[in-house]
Order: C-alpha cells, then sequence, then structure tokens
C-alpha cells in the first residue's frame, strides 16, 4: 500500500540481506507498513510505531480486516477528523498523494482507483505478517531482546512524518547504545561517520524535483561496529 517514505521497492534487496543473519528474534523499530519485515523469515518478529492509525492497521490486517474499494473524496475528508482507526489509516495513507497522511486526495487522469489497489495490497501483506506483534511505541521503548534490529526512521533533513519532530542525534545515539547487545541496521541517506554503508542504490524519490522529474537518491543501509 502508498506509504510515504516506504520500503516497498527495496524490500526484497533490504529482506535478503537482513535474512542472511538469520535472526532469531527480528525487531523492526519505525516500522511504517512493514514492507521489510514481511519479508523476514525469523521465527519471532516484532515491530513497533509511534503511529497510532498506522498500528491499529496493521494489527487489523493482520487478523482479516478488508479495506473498501471505493474511498470518494468525501469519504477521505469526513475521515481525516476522525479517531484513530484501520479504516482512518487505509484511507489516509492508502488514498493520498504519494502516501503521505492525508496528504491530499490522489487522483490520475487515468481514473485509477487508489482504495481498491490499496485493498489488493493489504490483502496479500495480510499471510505475511501472521503472528508479528505490532505495538504503538517509539523505538526508545524497545526491550532488547531481539538479535537484530531494523530501523526505517524519518530521514534527516527530509520531509518529516505526521507524528511529531524526530531527533535525529537522539535516534543515532540509541542506535550505538543498541549495537552493544543487537545486530542493528539502519535505512537512511546520511549517517554519523562511525556508521558503516552495508548498501547502496541509487533511487529517485516519491517527490517532485521543482525542475520536473523524481529527485534522485542514494538509498544507504548502515551498520554499527562496536
Amino acid at each position: 500500500m502508498r506509504y510515504f517514505g516506504g520500503k516497498t521497492r527495496l524490500a526484497k534487496e533490504l529482506a535478503a540481506i537482513i535474512n542472511n543473519y538469520n535472526p532469531p528474534h527480528y525487531h523492526e523499530a519505525c516500522c511504517g507498513m512493514f514492507s521489510v519485515g514481511a519479508l523476514i523469515t525469523a521465527p519471532i518478529r516484532t515491530a513497533t510505531d509511534t503511529h497510532p492509525d498506522l498500528i491499529l492497521l496493521l494489527n487489523a490486517v493482520r487478523d482479516g480486516w478488508v479495506g473498501p474499494e471505493v474511498i470518494t473524496e468525501e469519504d477521505y475528508q469526513a475521515l481525516k477528523t476522525e479517531e484513530p482507526t484501520p479504516l482512518r489509516a487505509f484511507t489516509g495513507f492508502g488514498c493520498s498523494n504519494s502516501g503521505k497522511f492525508f496528504g491530499g486526495y490522489a487522483r490520475e487522469s487515468t481514473g485509477r482507483n487508489f482504495a481498491a489497489n490499496a485493498k489488493s495490497s493489504l490483502l496479500k501483506l495480510a499471510p505475511m505478517i501472521q503472528g508479528v506483534n505490532f505495538r504503538l511505541a517509539s523505538y526508545l521503548d524497545y526491550d532488547g531482546n531481539a538479535d537484530l534490529i531494523y530501523c526505517d526512521p524519518p530521514y534527516n533533513k527530509t520531509t518529516g512524518f505526521t507524528t511529531g519532530a524526530f531527533d535525529t542525534v537522539e535516534f543515532w545515539k540509541w542506535v550505538r547504545e543498541q549495537s552493544r547487545r543487537s545486530i542493528v541496521l539502519v535505512s537512511e541517506y546520511t549517517a554519523p561517520d562511525w556508521a558503516t554503508v552495508v548498501w547502496q542504490k541509487n533511487v529517485r524519490t516519491d517527490m517532485n524535483a521543482m525542475s520536473g522529474g523524481k529527485i534522485p537518491r542514494v538509498e544507504k543501509l548502515f551498520t554499527v561496529g562496536v
């Protein structure tokens, strides 16, 4: 499903790297739509995010919830001010421009049905997330039991998410501390000089440059040695 900053296009490559570590317990912080974690083969998988609608949606999809095939613009505007629900998350992400939470009702001249596309992608996701424990929590609330932690945080100096400001400096301090006990892998464009790049790929973001076309970036996966 459309999700701003998601890893759908890179999920197979990132999951292949993570699966090579064969972690018994995989934990994903800032899990978003869990596109990478859905492909991880670890016996135990846990995930956290601070977006209440998102966690409600993931738990609901895992347990059999099916979204609608049509979301009108009137539905979209009404749900924008509702309390968090799986339907609100489905609409706010799946039916918005570039998957940015209520970032504008998505429409294309081709008549593409964004709600139907979102429903289809969630039906495919459901069997891949059975048994996953999704919890509403900050990465700072992590309990320290996983063998490998993968993080896809809001990227430094880029368009933020809707859950408030993200302290990148504090995040990397946490990463370094967790690396004393677990393998930690982080998706980002940049990192402190003590982090090591284990994979990178030239990509184009979902955001358009002022001159037209997508903005080029180098997507990287970092780890931390101790």
